[in-house]
């Protein structure tokens, strides 16, 4: 357990007489608590999954959120007690998170979830905790606000075409290309072993057990192109960050430069803004999976797509590539299926 320094606000309150000396000692700083959960992160059950232990990426998202307390105590100049999270503090957390750090909503509302769930969880271990955690609720990005960049077929015909590479390049177009008919999480592209590759009557397929949900999910691919990269050059490993800003220049240098709307971290703040700019600076790493999201929605049935990118509920599917159900795609497939069936 975190000590409370005597010249904190806390301190002064619980040791104002002999008394609260006692209470002083059974006290537990937030910092410490998070501390706490994560390192029984192993025991944790899985929502949804009957499972106990949570993925590497939701234990960091946990680290994410002491790091954020340790400077939110740093702003307020005092430790926060686990008992002491009210009404008032929790507003205090998200204008400081908001406003003075110039988080955008969803990290925000991350943190705030997140928070939610180690003061709970507390409760459960039987600690002082304010009542208030009962009514403390998470936020996201509006939907008006939200920009969602994908590419084309077109555009990837274009990336496809690239010539004169440099060795580096060249192997990350590779991977984006894998990336962009494969359907999958960037932590699961490049995690990619030959191995996980297997041909059959229908075609090439890929097994993959995706690490955020230790889902087993077969792809298959049809693209000539990727089919070669796959079975004939296999590219060498790539650290996620270089990954990330390498198909910013690859999309650079295949002309995918017309000026749209997006978001881009400020080097200064490190901040994320709103500007315009060419469409290659809003290239990120996510935009493999949803590219190929919307790209065979409508064209392929949904819950086929859903399957291979790992979404469990169609809205959060439809939410993720930015668009409302196709009633019309659905009716023709529909009518399709009869037509074959007569």
């Amino acid at each position: 357990m975190l000590e409370i320094s005597p010249n904190t606000k806390q301190y002064q309150e619980v040791t104002t007489n002999s008394e609260n000396q006692e209470c002083y000692n059974k006290l537990h700083t937030l910092v410490d608590s998070i501390g706490h959960y994560i390192s029984q992160t192993s025991l944790k059950r899985v929502k949804g999954f009957g499972t106990v232990g949570l993925s590497e990426n939701t234990i960091r998202t946990y680290r994410s959120l002491k790091r954020t307390i340790l400077m939110f105590q740093e702003h307020l100049g005092y430790e926060i007690l686990t008992n002491k999270v009210d009404k008032d503090l929790v507003e205090q957390l998200i204008q400081w998170l908001k406003w003075d750090m110039g988080y955008g909503d969803n990290y925000a509302g991350q943190i705030i979830k997140l928070l939610k769930i180690v003061l709970k969880d507390i409760e459960k271990s039987g600690k002082e905790i304010h009542p208030y955690i009962r009514y403390i609720e998470s936020f996201k990005q509006k939907a008006a606000d939200r920009i969602i960049h994908t590419l084309s077929f077109e555009e990837i015909r274009q990336i496809k075409e690239l010539t004169n590479l440099s060795e580096e390049l060249e192997n990350s177009r590779k991977w984006f290309l894998i990336g962009l008919f494969c359907g999958q999480r960037v932590s699961d592209v490049l995690a990619l072993k030959p191995k996980q590759i297997r041909i059959n009557s229908y075609g090439l397929y890929i097994d993959y057990v995706q690490q955020k949900t230790e889902k087993p999910v077969t792809v298959g691919v049809v693209d000539r192109d990727v089919i070669q990269i796959l079975t004939e050059s296999f590219p060498r490993p790539v650290h996620a960050p270089v990954f990330n800003q390498d198909i910013k220049e690859i999309c650079k240098l295949a002309g995918i430069n017309q000026s749209l709307q997006g978001y881009v971290t400020n080097p200064k703040t490190n901040r994320r803004m709103k500007t315009i700019a060419p469409k290659y600076m809003f290239v990120s790493t996510h935009i493999m999976r949803r590219s190929f999201a919307t790209n065979y929605y409508g064209k392929i049935e949904t819950p086929i797509l859903m399957h291979i990118t790992g979404h469990t509920k169609e809205s959060t599917f439809l939410n993720y590539i930015g668009t409302q159900q196709n009633k019309d795609a659905m009716a023709d497939l529909f009518m399709q299926k009869l037509s074959q069936i007569d």
